[in-house]
């Protein structure tokens, strides 16, 4: 039943894609229970639609690496005023702030100067690089709610409040089995480059030279599933190119649907190895950053894998291709490999990992306990 409390302000920022489409489906569940929300804030088509007035769009937060991130500063700094302005004049009861920890924990940091208590979704990955952030969430966040199920240990081991509530994209996918439920086409290779444009640019020319290079025996379709908002520069990196003709752009509801019927996909290493895992998808994963950003994160990075699907599984499930590795001659043997037993021993890998990713009912547990805070 919705609640008959008075209209409570909601803060919602989402930097990047992945966060935007988690952040809609909390919106949405929120105001299942909650009668009266406003919600503001930063997002993209998702949260829009799912009623967010947007002081910006995600798109102006979506960056790579340390270097890109530095050269962006003096205006993420303009938009972190804007944001913080408004949350004052507007009188947020809470922040709910979605992924993106370089912009996010700063933005948090400005919030709990004006009284606006926060809510971390989404855990930035502290247990991978920068550990020391740590101190900032517990003086910053009410409570974190965790989508991985190795973060909660963590936290607790820092004195962080945090609740596992599961991976919303369980959810979004299992919301599309109908659409999704069919036999994988032998021949069909997925290509996913990201949904941040210097994934894309880094990733999808060596993607492009490698079907060049594939036979037509081994892939006879290839699909470019493009992340929402992605499809200008896409569109750029092909402009430079000769496409191989059996490359389809796909954009829009019916991605997913043409993801399901991959054989195999190269993908980025982010969220879209999850979407794959879950649609039980073998997959390469491949990892690029800019030079000087990947030697800093050498240093500061203290993970194993830089796969989720990998942390989660806890071992090398996928393989990996990282900087100068991610090349044509590379992604064609792993394909080969993978493609020799029909995906079936990394089909096997997967299923463990959707196991751990947790039930259904991620985005409302997530919705639950903001309810509960914004009381």
């Amino acid at each position: 039943m919705p609640s008959d409390r008075a209209p409570q302000r909601l803060l919602v920022v989402a930097g990047e894609v992945s966060g935007d489409i988690h952040a809609a489906n909390m919106l949405l569940r929120l105001k299942e229970s909650v009668r009266a929300v406003e919600a503001f804030g930063i997002g993209g088509e998702r949260l829009e639609a799912a009623g967010l007035d947007l002081v910006a769009r995600t798109s102006e937060l979506s960056h790579m690496g340390l270097v890109e991130v530095v050269r962006e500063l003096p205006r993420l700094r303009r938009l972190m005023r804007r944001v913080v302005e408004t949350a004052a004049v507007r009188r947020a009861t809470l922040a709910v702030l979605v992924d993106s920890p370089d912009f996010n924990l700063r933005l948090a940091k400005r919030l709990s100067v004006i009284g606006v208590p926060v809510v971390l979704y989404v855990s930035p990955q502290l247990w991978a690089w920068r550990r020391r952030r740590v101190r900032t969430v517990r003086r910053v966040a009410r409570e974190v709610l965790c989508i991985l199920p190795f973060e909660v240990p963590f936290y607790e081991q820092h004195g962080v409040p945090a609740v596992f509530v599961g991976h919303p994209l369980v959810d979004d996918v299992q919301n599309d089995a109908d659409d999704t439920a069919q036999q994988p086409n032998q021949r069909r290779l997925a290509l996913l480059p990201g949904s941040r444009a210097m994934e894309v640019r880094q990733l999808l020319p060596a993607m492009l030279d490698a079907v060049q290079q594939l036979s037509a025996g081994l892939i006879e379709e290839v699909v470019l599933i493009a992340a929402p908002g992605m499809e200008p520069v896409i569109g750029e990196v092909l402009e430079r190119t000769s496409p191989d003709r059996r490359i389809r752009v796909v954009t829009g509801s019916g991605r997913r649907r043409e993801l399901a019927g991959a054989a195999v996909a190269w993908t980025a290493s982010g969220t879209a190895t999850l979407e794959c895992a879950l649609l039980g998808i073998p997959m390469v994963v491949g990892y690029r950053l800019h030079p000087y950003s990947y030697a800093l994160a050498k240093v500061l990075v203290r993970v194993p894998h830089i796969a989720l699907v990998n942390l989660i599984a806890g071992h090398r499930a996928v393989p990996e291709l990282v900087q100068s590795a991610w090349r044509p001659d590379k992604l064609i043997a792993h394909t080969e490999q993978v493609l020799a037993d029909r995906g079936e021993a990394q089909r096997a890998e997967l299923r463990l990992v959707r196991e751990r990713l947790g039930p259904p009912g991620a985005s409302r547990r997530a919705a639950e306990e903001v309810a509960r805070l914004m009381q």
